[in-house]
């Protein structure tokens, strides 16, 4: 991996750095976790039934702990649909922030994720890519996460997107779009270019 020249390093200092996740944020693993289960299980759960991080006390008994293998399935997140809007508001503000991903990730996804974001956000230079399970440790200005746990220690902006599963967590911007999220990133760049 080739390291920035300086010049261009001096230039990405100038902007804010907005760091993000993926799961849920840009790619809908929801869905297509939904559909596997639904179909392998025989079972109709649905986006709103999901209130909790424990899947394992919403589907059906036989599965249990198993809903977790999905996720670690070589490629499973491959071809995971982006969520509307994701890809053309990220492109927006790429102009204005510095772009980081910020993403856990099993061993056997991290290929198809790094590719994903190479084929869906190719603005996102690949050093700007973090792979780890302390988010709150990677350095940002702002962070656009669905997991409270993400958020809950991360001493910048905190931004959260609406899900059922994360409505007990108050201490966050929550935004149920990204629509919502494009104006409130206006709002808060405006801020602080004042």
């Amino acid at each position: 991996m080739q390291a920035p020249r300086q010049e261009d390093a001096a230039q990405v200092r100038d902007k804010p750095i907005l760091l993000f996740d993926l799961d849920g944020i840009a790619a809908n693993l929801l869905r297509k976790w939904l559909d596997h289960y639904n179909r392998d299980y025989d079972d109709h759960l649905a986006e709103p039934d999901i209130d909790t991080w424990d899947w394992e006390r919403l589907v059906k008994p036989e599965c249990g702990r198993r809903i977790y293998h999905y996720l670690s399935r070589p490629g499973f997140f491959a071809d995971l649909e982006p969520i509307p809007g994701a890809v053309e508001t990220l492109g927006l503000l790429s102009e204005r922030v510095e772009l980081v991903v910020v993403t856990a990730s099993p061993k056997n996804a991290l290929a198809d994720k790094v590719r994903w974001i190479e084929r869906h956000l190719p603005f996102v230079p690949r050093h700007n890519v973090v792979l780890t399970y302390r988010k709150d440790l990677v350095r940002g200005d702002f962070m656009f996460d669905d997991a409270p746990r993400n958020l809950a220690h991360f001493p910048g902006i905190r931004i959260l997107m609406d899900y059922p599963y994360n409505r007990d967590f108050h201490d966050a911007h929550r935004v149920r779009d990204w629509g919502e999220f494009l104006a409130l990133m206006d709002t808060l760049l405006g801020e602080r270019a004042r």
